[in-house]
């Protein structure tokens, strides 16, 4: 989802040559799914070939009549999860377009935790991955810019997504232990706030919005 490239992961295991053995009674589809179970209950070093295995009840060399390797098992969970974010028909309103789903992306990334960490590995990208990019294009499209340029303002957002899911709603009281009010006057301040008062409050959007006009439209 971040890095732009140009190999594609197949969903189906039928595209690789059936290896011999018994007939197949697994899909690409549910090893996924269960290595997405296991990397949102333990992260994604807890995905392992023997361990999604052990999850589907079966052996890690089953597993390998289906993929190929460990990586491209995780670029399954990728597009796996990808295809939770809903991409609405364009409008024209191409900034209010990309920020929409960039809002769907956060949160898919924070229901994911480990996502963040898959997408910035080199993968090849399946079906849902090459959808979103083909959907940014479109709405990217009353542009006047590079194509290249678009896919990087795509790319950066994706990664905003991903940082502000994993940053959360800002730092809490322990990680500002360290705070010294007369060093530190400005955070004092912010940290003393009101306990109902919204420190970021559009932020979101409008990093979204320098994003695609900085990338976009450098005037």
């Amino acid at each position: 989802m971040l890095a732009v490239r140009l190999d594609v992961v197949s969903q189906s295991a039928s595209a690789r040559p059936r290896r011999p053995g018994p007939a197949p009674s697994l899909t690409v589809r549910a090893i996924a799914a269960a290595a997405v179970g296991l990397a949102d209950a333990r992260g994604l070093d807890a995905v392992t070939m023997r361990d999604v295995a052990s999850a589907l009840s079966t052996s890690a060399a089953a597993l390998y009549r289906y993929v190929a390797s460990r990586d491209e098992l995780l670029a399954h969970m990728v597009d796996l999860t990808s295809a939770e974010v809903r991409h609405p028909p364009v409008t024209g309103d191409w900034i209010r377009d990309v920020t929409v789903v960039a809002k769907r992306q956060r949160d898919v990334f924070a229901a994911h935790p480990w996502l963040a960490q898959a997408v910035a590995m080199p993968l090849a990208m399946g079906p849902h991955v090459l959808d979103h990019l083909n959907w940014g294009l479109a709405a990217l499209e009353p542009v006047d810019a590079p194509v290249g340029a678009k896919l990087e303002a795509i790319a950066l957002v994706t990664g905003f997504a991903a940082l502000y899911a994993s940053a959360g709603s800002g730092p809490d009281s322990s990680s500002l232990a360290g705070l010294d009010p007369v060093r530190h006057p400005q955070l004092a301040a912010l940290a003393h706030a009101p306990p109902g008062a919204d420190r970021s409050a559009g932020l979101f959007d409008r990093v979204v919005a320098g994003i695609l006009r900085g990338v976009l439209d450098p005037v």
